[in-house]
């Protein structure tokens, strides 16, 4: 399993970061009786990348908290941002 996730996350890295920098990113979670084996695939799409894990929760969960915590950290570093220039306008 972990050699899977691993095989995926250098998928995804190989991409150039400049057309995943400002992308949209959409996990889901596919639950599959038909699939046997866990996979996870990486899409990427005009306006966003997808990733789809199939028959494993704790890859997406793993995968949902990092977007989770980039898009937390993003929003901290526009408020640090926004108060920089506030006070540079008091």
């Amino acid at each position: 399993m972990r050699n899977i996730i691993l095989k995926s996350f250098e998928t995804f890295i190989a991409q150039p970061f400049s057309l995943l920098k400002n992308k949209i990113v959409r996990i889901t979670n596919l639950k599959s009786d038909f699939l046997s084996s866990n996979a996870i695939n990486v899409s990427v799409l005009d306006d966003a990348v997808q990733i789809d894990v199939v028959n494993s929760e704790k890859a997406y969960n793993l995968l949902s908290a990092v977007v989770y915590k980039r898009k937390m950290n993003e929003l901290r570093q526009v408020k640090i941002d926004e108060n920089k220039t506030s006070a540079i306008f008091n």
